[in-house]
C-alpha cells in the first residue's frame, strides 16, 4: 500500500464510547500508515494511571488535563513541529463528552473545552465511531472490562454529548458506523484519512 504523508505536520483523533473499537482499528491503522506516530490518551504514564485510578469525576477531569499537558508537551506538539502525522485514540473530546457527563451538574462541556483552549491544540479530523451503547456494553462484558464508564445509562449520555460535540463542528468529524465489522470499519477509516491528507495537500499546493 502506498504510503500517505503530509505535507506539514496533522492531528487526527479517534474518538467514540467504550466499546466502540476504536483501540483496534488504530492497531490495525498503525500497520497500514507506519511512518505515522501513534499515541493514545490518557497515557500509560503516572498521571495517566492516576486517573484511571480516581472515581471522583473531578480529580479525574484534571489529572486527565495534566495528563494531557505533558503528552502535548512531550509527544504531539514535537511530532507535528516535525511535520509528522500523529493519530491520538482518544483526546480533547472524550473528556468533554465523558466528564460533561459525569459533572452535568457542575461544569459545561463548553466549560472543559475553555480550559484547554488556551494551552492545546484542537484535530485537524476527528474520526468519531458511533455504535449503540447497548452492543458496546456486550463488547465491553465480552472481554471482561468492568467500569464506571460502562453503565449504559452513561454510556447513552456520553454518545449524546459526541453526538452534540460532532453536530457543532461537521467540518472536523467524520462519523463512522462502528457496529460493522472490523475489517469494514478499519478500511473505512483508513480511506477517510487518505482522503483528508490528499484534500489537505491539495490545499496547500493552492495556497503557494
Amino acid at each position: 500500500m502506498q504510503i500517505m504523508r503530509a505535507d506539514r505536520g496533522l492531528l487526527i483523533t479517534l474518538e467514540g464510547i467504550d466499546g466502540a473499537g476504536k483501540t483496534t482499528v488504530a492497531r490495525v491503522l498503525q500497520k497500514r500508515f507506519p511512518d505515522f506516530v501513534f499515541t493514545r490518551e490518557p497515557t500509560e504514564g503516572p498521571l495517566g494511571e492516576m486517573a484511571r485510578s480516581t472515581e471522583d469525576p473531578l480529580e479525574q477531569l484534571f489529572l486527565f488535563m495534566a495528563d494531557h499537558a505533558n503528552h502535548f508537551r512531550s509527544c504531539i506538539l514535537p511530532s507535528i513541529s516535525k511535520g509528522k502525522v500523529v493519530v491520538s485514540d482518544r483526546y480533547i473530546d472524550s473528556r468533554a463528552a465523558y466528564q460533561g457527563a459525569l459533572l452535568r451538574e457542575m461544569v459545561s462541556i463548553e466549560w472543559i473545552y475553555d480550559l484547554h483552549r488556551p494551552w492545546s491544540r484542537m484535530p485537524d479530523m476527528t474520526l468519531l465511531f458511533r455504535i449503540d451503547p447497548s452492543v458496546a456494553l456486550e463488547r465491553c462484558k465480552k472481554r471482561g472490562a468492568t467500569s464506571i464508564f460502562e453503565m449504559e445509562t452513561l454510556l447513552r449520555e456520553v454518545s449524546r454529548n459526541f453526538d452534540i460535540i460532532a453536530s457543532r463542528e461537521p467540518e472536523r468529524f467524520v462519523v463512522i458506523d462502528a457496529g460493522r465489522g472490523i475489517s469494514e470499519v478499519a478500511d473505512r477509516a483508513a480511506s477517510e484519512i487518505e482522503r483528508f491528507i490528499r484534500r489537505r495537500g491539495c490545499q496547500t499546493e493552492s495556497h503557494v
